[in-house]
């Protein structure tokens, strides 16, 4: 009798078990149906206004296009900074994981300086951003989210806002500023550099200084994870993406 209930009692035990994987299936299901929907078929394609090549003195090249009043470089800073002290932290590093093995590290340093450019603190930034460009401001910024999209009333606010306009900014198919997932980082105490975020995060400067702290700047954030654009400050000691911009001519 006892083993005819325990026989009983696994079969339930199974048959819940069943259900369980059933309804995860179907959960799973739905939510890849639902990232599908993310995709360029249903991001609008926002088409810039005029585009070109800016070559500085040494002879970098820079593409950018026209988006209203303002032309934004398509592709993150990455001018070094030179040092002669090798010990001595620059505040411009190229972001990376930190667990690869030696050979495997300075490939992918390599690899993501072409694909993320460098992270800058923003007083190193402002020391390499090429003649006749700048950082962006805050204003700059909202310029550029609402000519792709974002709606005036979303424009100020703090956090994540602009429905997929986080999305259509790294999509380079629908708009051509093609931001990168580049993360962030910072030195620690004994000045060791200190990434964080890659491939998840990007996070980009402005030259807005917040209103409650000086130490501290605007920046946008984008991620792989939402389609929206963030908008906050962050400690100017911290190293992130810059992407230039100009005035129109």
């Amino acid at each position: 009798m006892l083993v005819l209930i325990w026989i009983l009692f696994l079969e339930n035990n199974m048959k819940e078990k069943m259900k369980i994987r059933i309804k995860l299936l179907m959960l799973l299901f739905l939510c890849g149906g639902y990232a599908c929907t993310d995709d360029n078929s249903v991001l609008p394609v926002v088409k810039s206004e005029g585009s070109g090549v800016y070559t500085d003195s040494l002879g970098r090249e820079y593409s950018w296009v026209r988006y209203g009043n303002l032309e934004w470089m398509t592709k993150n800073l990455d001018i070094n900074i030179e040092t002669e002290d090798e010990g001595k932290n620059t505040g411009c590093e190229v972001s990376r994981e930190e667990s690869r093995n030696p050979i495997d590290k300075e490939l992918e340093i390599k690899n993501n300086y072409e694909t993320f450019g460098n992270l800058y603190t923003y007083e190193a930034a402002l020391s390499v951003v090429p003649e006749g460009w700048r950082i962006p401001t805050d204003e700059d910024w909202k310029s550029l989210e609402k000519y792709v999209g974002m709606s005036e009333h979303t424009l100020n606010l703090l956090g994540w806002r602009g429905e997929d306009v986080g999305n259509l900014l790294q999509k380079k198919d629908n708009c051509e500023m093609n931001l990168r997932l580049g993360g962030m980082g910072e030195y620690d105490g004994y000045g060791n550099f200190i990434p964080y975020f890659l491939y998840i995060y990007g996070f980009y400067w402005t030259a807005t200084t917040d209103e409650v702290r000086d130490d501290f700047n605007y920046c946008r954030q984008i991620s792989y994870m939402s389609g929206k654009i963030a908008r906050t400050a962050i400690d100017k000691g911290k190293m992130l993406s810059v992407r230039c911009v100009r005035d129109a001519k």
